[in-house]
């Protein structure tokens, strides 16, 4: 029996080194007496749902899962053509952040004591997942075999290239210098403020304000 004869196909599980670090992550959360150095621990503990973060063992087979995961999205849970998640899923960073967060959020939904949390991402996570890549690829988006490049891609090399970079750097100079000049001038305003409020103690004294 092929998943395509199943009434509806399960979840793909998540590679091993994934599923262990899953649970150490979720045992962690329900932790009320951690110490603190199991709390450094798990705060070096890699974050399958934020593949770029992660290390290249980790980050592959995040890869690997989500392969599996995005054919079981367009088999079981889409049947417009227009929402579904394009093929070319891996050449879409915006699909690729957006995917690895969807795919945790259904996996630790599995582990829940109630259907509200599998509930939420049926009705909100998944819907609103597949609407904002119609939002950004459009409702024909990249036909099968046949990606788009990043219509943005000539504005993005401005940005990181040319005479944009020096520009920037300008600004954040100017906008330092200015808030030294700006600092400066608050600092004299404070004392010159200071001064009147101690001139009568200092006339009781017989002393001149220095």
């Amino acid at each position: 029996m092929t998943a395509t004869d199943l009434m509806a196909a399960p979840f793909p599980e998540p590679p091993g080194v994934i599923a262990r670090l899953l649970d150490e992550l979720r045992l962690a959360a329900a932790a009320t007496d951690e110490t603190e150095h199991e709390s450094r621990r798990v705060a070096m503990l890699s974050r399958p749902w934020d593949p770029p973060s992660c290390p290249p063992e980790i980050r592959r087979n995040v890869y690997l899962w989500l392969d599996d995961v995005v054919a079981w999205i367009n088999e079981d849970h889409t049947w417009r053509t227009d929402r579904v998640v394009p093929i070319c899923w891996d050449l879409h960073p915006h699909i690729v952040h957006e995917l690895a967060t969807l795919t945790c959020l259904r996996w630790e939904a599995a582990f829940a004591r109630t259907p509200a949390a599998l509930e939420e991402w049926h009705r909100f996570t998944l819907p609103a997942f597949l609407q904002r890549v119609v939002d950004r690829i459009g409702e024909t988006g990249c036909p099968p075999g046949r990606h788009q490049p990043n219509p943005g891609g000539g504005r993005n090399a401005i940005y990181r290239d040319g005479d944009e970079p020096s520009r920037r750097r300008s600004r954040r100079w100017q906008d330092e210098e200015s808030n030294s000049r700006l600092a400066g001038r608050t600092a004299v305003m404070e004392l010159e403020n200071r001064v009147p409020e101690q001139a009568p103690r200092l006339a009781k004294s017989g002393k001149q304000p220095g």
